[in-house]
């Protein structure tokens, strides 16, 4: 009698069993699309030409650097930020700037402008609690004022040292390497390390790992801080592919970049998703691109297919939740 019980206690309610086997339905989802995806890719003249893929590669590195950016925010429980974009170009604009002093100065100068910006809205959002979208429309609007203000409309390059960026290694351009080696350095560090971890844990319930000991303004901080560094990155990608930086380089990324997180499956609520994720979601995004110019659509049809894309993943997100 007892062994019945037991196993009565043991087996999950109907909603229990639904809680259970929403997420792996939702991931087999995502998995047929992306095979129809790629099977369409593949039957489609022209997709797998070298210029194609080359131009794709390129695609996905610059706007791909901003979304592994976001993608610290958004598992970090922030959702997203309307000021990164910003931060992109002010960080290209420093590199730009700088450029005349040496390659290393230039770098260095602009990793380091990304990571102050963004990490003063850290500790403002960390600090004091406050709205992260509307520090991140503030930070907006001064970035584009202050900047404007401060530099111009717009810099050139001092020397033409920006063009190793433009480069290929092995014919594959240098941008894509560097968008791939941040995808793997960033998921490395949310994998195996501990500020990584605790990362997902605030993601996932801030109160509950402020109770555990977790310094969540510090992780906070830290999120926004490799968000700040990423962003920057792309800026000097991004101003070198134009060979010169304003406050427009980057201008709409931050909207590619959250549908690049969400569409790689990452969860809008925060404490789940990875940086492999939204590679996967930002080559997505690329190849639908692609496709859509390939099959002759106009640039509203691309934009209708990744936003309903992007809403599709938020009601499965939403489902499993429930």
């Amino acid at each position: 009698m007892t062994g019945t019980l037991d196993l009565a206690a043991q087996r999950p309610t109907p909603s229990a069993q639904k809680r259970i086997n929403f997420p792996s339905a939702g991931a087999a989802v995502r998995l047929i699309a992306v095979a129809a995806l790629l099977a369409l890719a593949l039957s489609t003249p022209g997709f797998l030409s070298r210029v194609s893929l080359i131009a794709l590669a390129n695609a996905i590195s610059l706007v791909g650097c901003v979304a592994l950016a976001m993608t610290f925010l958004t598992i970090g429980g922030n959702v997203m930020s309307f000021s990164i974009a910003a931060t992109t170009s002010v960080a290209g604009m420093v590199f730009m700037a700088t450029l005349g002093y040496g390659l290393p100065l230039a770098i260095g100068s602009s990793l380091l402008a990304g990571m102050i910006i963004s990490g003063a809205q850290g500790v403002v959002i960390g600090t004091l609690r406050a709205n992260p979208l509307i520090v991140s429309l503030a930070a907006y609007a001064l970035l584009i004022g202050g900047t404007q203000l401060i530099a111009g409309p717009k810099i050139e390059p001092a020397n033409l040292d920006f063009q190793i960026f433009k480069g290929r290694l092995y014919g594959v351009p240098v941008s894509f390497v560097i968008f791939a080696g941040l995808a793997v350095l960033g998921q490395l560090v949310l994998t195996f390390t501990r500020v990584g971890h605790e990362l997902l844990l605030v993601g996932s319930n801030s109160k509950a790992a402020e109770a555990a000991g977790i310094h969540v303004a510090r992780i906070t901080l830290f999120a926004y801080v490799m968000a700040g560094a990423f962003a920057a990155v792309g800026g000097i990608l991004v101003a070198s592919r134009f060979g010169a930086a304003d406050m427009q380089t980057a201008r709409g990324f931050e909207y590619t970049a959250i549908a690049a997180v969400l569409i790689g499956g990452s969860s809008i609520a925060g404490g789940r998703g990875s940086l492999i994720q939204t590679f996967v979601g930002m080559a997505t995004i690329a190849v639908i691109n692609a496709l859509t110019l390939l099959q002759g659509f106009s640039m509203e049809v691309q934009k209708l297919t990744i936003g309903l894309a992007v809403l599709a993943v938020i009601i499965i997100q939403g489902f499993g939740r429930k």
